[in-house]
């Protein structure tokens, strides 16, 4: 495992169990009622009674979160990219180049993800306290869109990596 890529799991686990702090530490003084959507601007929308589901929905999406990208982590040819169909046909240096730029994107996706996740749990707790309070939607548009812009990004160099890889292939061939 490259050393950037145990740095993002690192990052991922240490924001999963700071999740689970906040939703563990925040139980006994959560109110009977808390919010569990948000709208547009922030704000809570809806309101549920308190229970285990709604309090610990967000740290254990973002354990399995955690889980399955290890997993992609291992088995990169798994993730959900168009062009992973494509590694079958490659050979095992450019299969390994492609692995290592679908598992940057993976680790990056996982890291962006698991900052959302945490804010968002946060964010919850905190306004069931403090009603005037809800989560920053700029906060939220700019974690999304810096994580669609690195997906996109990628997408695109993995993309052009295979086809290279691919080219390369059919003049060997030849």
């Amino acid at each position: 495992m490259k050393c950037i890529h145990r740095i993002g799991f690192a990052i991922a686990l240490i924001l999963t169990m700071l999740s689970w702090v906040v939703a563990v530490m925040y139980w006994d003084k959560l109110p009977s009622v808390i919010p569990v959507h948000f709208g547009f601007n922030g704000n809570p929308d809806s309101w549920a009674e308190k229970s285990l589901f709604y309090v610990l929905m967000l740290p254990v999406i973002q354990t399995i979160m955690l889980a399955v990208f290890a997993f992609i982590y291992q088995k990169p040819q798994y993730s959900n990219i168009p062009t992973t169909m494509w590694l079958t046909a490659l050979d095992d240096k450019s299969k390994k180049e492609a692995y290592i730029l679908i598992r940057n994107m993976n680790v990056g996706v996982l890291v962006i993800v698991s900052i959302l996740l945490t804010y968002m749990t946060y964010g919850m707790n905190y306004s069931a306290l403090n009603t005037e309070l809800g989560l920053n939607p700029y906060i939220l548009l700019t974690v999304v869109a810096i994580m669609l812009v690195w997906i996109i990004y990628w997408a695109i160099v993995i993309n052009k990596s295979i086809k290279v890889a691919i080219k390369r292939l059919r003049t060997d061939n030849k």
